[in-house]
């Protein structure tokens, strides 16, 4: 049969309120086997549950993508319950191309909500026994308080959200503008322990982090640490929790750590949920910045430095503070994610 006439009765049972599997035995019953097979007609009912109807075939070849990684990932970690045909809604590309980008930022669904990655045994394992590892050293003798950490993060100049409105039956919503999914950004790096910010830095607009500039980073970060924690310095002697990115594991940083001969935590690889500037600092910077609009980089420099202000001196402290309970999710749950 003609692969139109096909795709127009894909329509019809899918309007019919018919499952795939059953749209496919109803078409192989009166056309014969494999002229309909399940996968085809699940992605098509994808695409007819985004709203497109259209039974012409996708354009061949690799067209540019309107598709920011970056924004793709603020989006989903903001909220990790976004089906899959939302946020394909949001770029205005088809339900391939987001989950082609999901993948690229390592992302994929579990259960409804989008975690950083389906963790292979062997990534549970490393996680489950570098946590017994850290629970262990940490009852034999805390050393949170020696703990500097780290991360970057890009904070959008504009950071309405739509929300729902509760409205009677014949109520009309109130409309709100379409933002911008490709806006303006700024990158900011932030060090602090326990005691507070260490120090912070916005990187020009195209810089990336790359080996020297983080280099350059930790050295600012280690002059300014003995200025504000003296005592860290010279007698408890730092310890560095930082995540598995390229630039900070290659040769010029081990050899930059090996000069500070400063140590370094055990960090699993995938474990933002065991990250304190993840799971604590950036979730209180996001909710500080919510329905903020700035309108150029010195406001967002400006929105970053008041909430540091807002910051209690407790803060900081009650991030690294979770730790040993995270660690021991992680255990209780045999290495897998916990939230």
């Amino acid at each position: 049969m003609d692969k139109s006439k096909i795709r127009v009765i894909f329509e019809y049972e899918f309007r019919c309120g018919t499952s795939a599997a059953q749209t496919v035995r109803n078409i192989n019953e009166v056309c014969g086997n494999d002229v309909a097979n399940e996968r085809t007609v699940c992605l098509w009912f994808e695409k007819f549950r985004s709203g497109d109807f259209n039974l012409e075939n996708e354009p061949h070849g690799r067209p540019e993508t309107k598709v920011d990684n970056d924004e793709l990932k603020t989006l989903v970690e903001e909220n990790p319950s976004q089906p899959t045909c939302d946020l394909a809604a949001k770029f205005d590309v088809t339900i391939p191309t987001i989950l082609d980008h999901l993948k690229q930022i390592d992302k994929i669904n579990k259960l409804g909500r989008w975690v950083p990655r389906e963790l292979n045994e062997h990534q549970k394992r490393n996680r489950l026994e570098a946590c017994l590892s850290l629970l262990s050293r940490h009852k034999d003798k805390p050393f949170l308080h020696r703990i500097i950490t780290c991360d970057e993060k890009w904070i959008l100049f504009d950071n309405r959200k739509r929300s729902a409105q509760c409205l009677g039956k014949d109520g009309v919503p109130k409309h709100s503008p379409k933002l911008n999914i490709h806006q303006k950004k700024l990158m900011v790096s932030v060090w602090w322990s326990s005691a507070g910010i260490i120090q912070y830095s916005f990187m020009k607009p195209g810089q990336s982090v790359t080996a020297d500039v983080y280099c350059n980073q930790l050295d600012e970060t280690m002059r300014m640490l003995a200025i504000k924690q003296p005592t860290l310095v010279d007698r408890d002697r730092p310890v560095l929790l930082q995540d598995s990115s390229r630039p900070h594991v290659t040769q010029r940083m081990l050899l930059k750590l090996q000069q500070l001969d400063l140590e370094t935590l055990c960090h699993p690889l995938y474990s933002p949920d065991l990250a304190p500037t993840n799971y604590h600092f950036f979730q209180a910077l996001d909710h500080f910045l919510q329905g903020k609009i700035l309108n150029c980089q010195q406001a967002v420099e400006n929105a970053f430095c008041d909430f540091i202000a807002t910051c209690s001196p407790g803060f900081f402290e009650a991030g690294i503070k979770k730790l040993p309970l995270r660690w021991q999710n992680c255990v209780d749950n045999l290495g897998a994610y916990f939230d």
